[in-house]
């Protein structure tokens, strides 16, 4: 009797624990919580929360209130993999975010598909995540690191520097920076002269050896895809062993990073998914809404991460009521060529790869900004969506073709 007891205990907690998840629509992120590009994944889960509130605010998605569930990926594609599973396989997660790293994203995306559950990444950036290793359930929401150097080659053209140096972090990501950047050069640009080419651990704190390389190849611009403290430690270090040469980032969208160099971040220009001086309705309705709430907070615009994380979930989120389901494949198929005006203006997901297309944007850090109280980036240039767009026959991709 008392077994029997126990065991309908037990089967009731399962029951009424899978009702509750039921109520709620569960999202799983994973993104760096913790260790040195912690800021990050601060903001990024910050931008999922705040797309999720104003979801929430306003009824809920299909009737239901939708639950983010972040977790520490800690940069680690195994520990963010196990943390996906759990969340889903215990917690009901129905979605999976991302934000940091393509070999966490690639990681995400097997368990995506082990589990039939859509993913979507905020900021993985290597192009063969939707090309060659494309699977149906991922859906990326910012450019490809192939989009970002079509965008900088657009800009530079009618730019005097000829002379590039190219340094990134020694993994999958920055390698395919400096690849995608080299190609696209060689066909665009065919006077320009890549003068040195490097790539150093994650988290380094001395590149003076670098630098030194830098400064003696003549380089005009540093072209470099490093983001967090190994793109602050870089320029400090330059300018502190007297490195003339622009940068050219992809990530220095930064109010953290920008304020911790100052006046070294001004004349560097930045290619970015997200900037907050874009000139469009949908985006000032957003910095009113985020300022409103987090005014007297560190992060009072929401600047990088955060700006990426809430555009991509505002866009899944249109495409679910687009389906009127949660399923994947009627997401999935709602979603495939969907065009959608955000915050960084017009998208189309491409139905193909499921990688979204829209302008490049390039802006230039200015010593005064109309956000904050140190430089920052300025109004972006737009370069138009087909000239920074993958041929679909490039993507590598089979169902491209």
């Amino acid at each position: 009797m008392h077994m029997i007891i126990v065991v309908g205990i037990v089967f009731l907690s399962f029951f009424f624990g899978q009702a509750g998840a039921e109520e709620t629509i569960n999202i799983v992120q994973l993104d760096p919580l913790s260790g040195p590009f912690k800021d990050t994944g601060d903001r990024a889960v910050r931008g999922s929360q705040f797309a999720i509130d104003q979801i929430n605010a306003a009824g809920g998605l299909l009737g239901k209130k939708i639950k983010l569930l972040p977790e520490d990926s800690q940069l680690k594609p195994d520990v963010a993999s196990r943390k996906a599973s759990k969340a889903i396989l215990q917690d009901n997660a129905r979605f999976i975010f991302q934000t940091a790293s393509t070999a966490v994203a690639r990681a995400l995306m097997e368990q995506a598909e082990k589990h039939k559950v859509i993913f979507v990444t905020f900021g993985a950036l290597s192009d063969y995540l939707t090309g060659k290793e494309f699977n149906p359930y991922f859906f990326r929401t910012v450019p490809t690191t192939s989009n970002l150097s079509r965008t900088f080659a657009e800009f530079f053209k009618n730019q005097p520097y000829r002379k590039i140096y190219l340094i990134n972090m020694d993994y999958a990501y920055g390698h395919a920076v400096a690849d995608d950047f080299k190609e696209t050069v060689k066909r665009e640009i065919p006077d320009m002269k890549i003068v040195g080419e490097d790539y150093h651990p994650l988290a380094t704190k001395d590149f003076g050896p670098y630098i030194s390389k830098i400064i003696s190849s003549g380089a005009e611009i540093v072209h470099t895809g490093n983001w967090g403290t190994d793109l602050e430690v870089l320029m400090k270090q330059g300018a502190q062993l007297g490195l003339k040469a622009r940068f050219a980032t992809y990530l220095l969208d930064d109010d953290i990073l920008c304020s911790n160099l100052g006046n070294i971040a001004v004349g560097s220009y930045v290619v970015s998914m997200y900037l907050p001086a874009m000139d469009n309705k949908e985006n000032k309705a957003f910095l009113e809404n985020w300022n409103k709430k987090y005014r007297d907070t560190k992060h009072p615009w929401p600047v990088f991460s955060s700006g990426w994380a809430y555009n991509g979930a505002m866009w899944l989120f249109e495409a679910i009521k687009r389906a009127q389901s949660l399923d994947p494949e009627p997401v999935i198929k709602a979603w495939e060529g969907m065009k959608y005006n955000g915050i960084v203006g017009e998208q189309v997901m491409r139905a193909c790869d499921h990688q979204n297309l829209q302008a490049g944007l390039v802006a230039e850090v200015q010593p005064k900004s109309d956000f904050f109280d140190f430089p920052f980036p300025g109004r972006p240039v737009l370069i138009p969506m087909e000239k920074v767009a993958v041929p679909m026959k490039d993507t590598g991709n089979p169902r491209c073709r």
